[in-house]
């Protein structure tokens, strides 16, 4: 959403909330900035016409209890209104242990894709009076991390928008195309599986985040399907664990630099002779993109001899990360505002 949108929608609900009388369009038109236009004007009165029946819509979405009404039966017109008591949340009420959960559940997040999230949600309750501190917290907490598939997943589920990817299912040899709506993503056994309807299999069906190729892609318009009221993610997801077996380990062979990657030679089970470069590893795994992911964390102190799937892998792990790091032409031109 662009930000003169954003602000739009802001002066709408400010308006609407302040007001206890209906509020015609034409009377919004006039108050709120961004609707500015002349009414005599027929095309600019049919554009705001346009951007305020969407901007009602996108209130709707996002939960405001928008009022359609009068005030009085000789009234003409129907207007708007937001009534502060429907919009209002209720006072947050934790008791102390309540509050010691949530506070232990955000700490979990801390190095995920959720870190921003978990912080915003601690300083909401902090300035609502809750304590999240609790009494005994623990000297090493548990960290909960995401695969890279997690966050445009979830946004397609909050969105209602079908995805499009590549999946490597455990018969698989290659990534697979993919075309799902998304119903929603739970964690089951320390993996997290997204759960939906594929387009092209008609079915239900589970997928493991980390067994993702690539880039998770959204196609066509938000709120495109509704899931199911009754469905059970956890089942489903147990349910399809239970009669899928785990991929059977394999061995790929790691290039080691001297002295380096202490903790990947901790899970080494075979260390050839030193050579040019380094030490020779040979390492279990099962999954390509998640073991991709632990060897990205050593830099150029590993270098994958094989198999080919995982150096693939690891390439385009290596080239995620240095894509978020890479400067565009904005931020190479304004170096100090880019680091402020």
């Amino acid at each position: 959403m662009s930000r003169l949108r954003t602000e739009r929608l802001v002066n709408l609900v400010i308006c609407l909330l302040s007001s206890r009388r209906f509020l015609t369009a034409d009377k919004i038109a006039a108050t709120v900035p961004g609707y500015e236009h002349d009414p005599s004007d027929a095309k600019a009165h049919e554009a705001f016409q346009r951007k305020f029946e969407r901007d009602k819509a996108e209130l709707r979405r996002l939960g405001v209890p928008l009022e359609t009404g009068t005030d009085s039966v000789f009234d003409p017109e129907h207007g708007y209104r937001i009534a502060r008591r429907d919009y209002e949340l209720p006072e947050i009420e934790l008791t102390p242990d309540e509050a010691a959960v949530l506070g232990a559940a955000s700490r979990l997040w801390q190095h995920s894709k959720l870190a921003g999230h978990a912080g915003d949600g601690l300083w909401k309750l902090r300035a609502a009076g809750v304590d999240v501190r609790g009494g005994d917290e623990p000297e090493v907490a548990p960290v909960l991390t995401v695969d890279e598939a997690f966050a445009p997943v979830m946004t397609a589920v909050g969105e209602r928008r079908e995805i499009r990817f590549e999946y490597l299912g455990i018969a698989d040899d290659a990534g697979t195309k993919r075309r799902v709506q998304p119903w929603g993503v739970v964690c089951y056994r320390g993996r997290w599986y997204l759960v939906g309807h594929d387009l092209d299999r008609n079915a239900t069906r589970c997928f493991r985040l980390s067994r993702v190729l690539g880039h998770v892609k959204t196609h066509g318009k938000a709120n495109a399907f509704t899931p199911p009221a009754d469905v059970d993610l956890m089942e489903h997801v147990a349910s399809f664990h239970r009669a899928t077996p785990e991929l059977p380990p394999r061995r790929a062979t790691i290039l080691v630099a001297p002295g380096k990657a202490a903790g990947i030679r901790r899970r080494a089970e075979q260390i050839g002779p030193r050579r040019d470069g380094g030490d020779p590893i040979v390492i279990s795994f099962t999954d390509p993109r998640r073991f991709a992911w632990t060897l990205a964390k050593y830099g150029s102190d590993v270098t994958v001899l094989d198999p080919p799937e995982v150096r693939k892998e690891l390439a385009s792990v290596l080239a995620d990360i240095a894509a978020m790091y890479r400067p565009t032409a904005e931020t190479a031109a304004t170096p100090v505002e880019a680091v402020r």
